[in-house]
């Protein structure tokens, strides 16, 4: 009988499946799925994109149709029977990059610290005029402002104000954050660090349409650039080449303001995170 249950729990963990994070695709760009060992895919694939398996461990991904929804792609692993689910969403900018993948394990833990309240101070930040510009960029009748750079609770905050005085609505595809030095020499690799910020009230399908504006706000773990570094944020418009890039750079950060919000209560709950190295990008 234990030989049995032994059996039964070593068949369970083979047989696992995991959540990934996003693959991007587009129509112009290839984006390539790399696995450490064989793997196949289950289940039918959607026909808005193509996939090809090239080798036993790297299947590659185009888009056919850019207005397709978010779907998973199943994928086994043949050595271990591990099933990786892959969400797929369409992104012009985001697409055509190489991709690692690799198991991931669940962690419990118990939050018992306080909580900042990101939401109260999003709501700051976005009232009111602007002020306190670092940069701007206008193309194509659009406009955008960094400005506001605060800090509050060792957490790094700005706004983003997007004006649009043209005919065309302006449809925000995704907003990359990284950082990079502000000159490379020629023929050198050039080294980006990418970061996601923690908070944004910014929604997934966002349009402005003419004669509008709105304000987005942005905040991010504390980080800081030497003299020849900028943080780089790059505005991509879905469907269109009115893409916008600011900067924000070492001397910005001098004078940040201060913001102090009121914390919310402490959680007391479990919750699972899943191990963030399992899951790594490059260009």
């Amino acid at each position: 009988m234990k030989t049995l249950i032994i059996i039964i729990f070593l068949a369970t963990i083979g047989t696992g499946s995991f959540a990934q994070d996003t693959a991007y695709i587009s129509r112009d760009r290839t984006t390539a799925l790399f696995f450490k060992s064989s793997v196949k895919i289950i289940g039918k694939t959607p026909p808005d994109f193509k996939v090809r398996q090239i080798e036993n461990g790297l299947i590659t991904l185009k888009a056919i149709n850019p207005d397709f929804k978010s779907v998973k792609l199943n994928i086994q692993d043949q050595n271990t029977n591990q099933v990786y689910h892959i969400p797929v969403q369409y992104s012009y900018g985001r697409a055509g990059r190489r991709i690692e993948v690799a198991g991931s394990r669940s962690i419990i833990t118990v939050i018992r610290t306080p909580v900042t309240n990101y939401s109260a101070i999003g709501n700051q930040l976005a009232s009111g005029k602007r002020s306190d510009v670092v940069d701007r960029k206008k193309i194509g009748g659009v406009k955008a402002w960094v400005n506001k750079l605060s800090l509050a609770n060792n957490k790094v905050f700005f706004r983003l104000d997007i004006r649009n005085r043209s005919n065309l609505p302006y449809d925000v595809d995704f907003i990359r954050f990284y950082i990079r030095d502000l000159k490379t020499v020629a023929r050198m690799a050039t080294h980006e660090q990418e970061i996601v910020p923690l908070y944004s009230n910014l929604n997934k399908h966002t349009t402005v349409l003419k004669s509008k504006e709105i304000a987005k706000v942005f905040g991010f773990h504390r980080f800081s650039l030497s003299e020849d570094q900028a943080l780089n944020i790059e505005l991509y418009e879905r469907n269109g080449n009115r893409h916008l890039y600011l900067q924000i750079k070492q001397k910005d950060l001098d004078d940040l303001q201060t913001i102090n919000p009121a914390p919310q209560q402490p959680a007391n709950t479990l919750v699972a995170s899943l191990n963030k190295g399992n899951y790594k990008r490059r260009n």
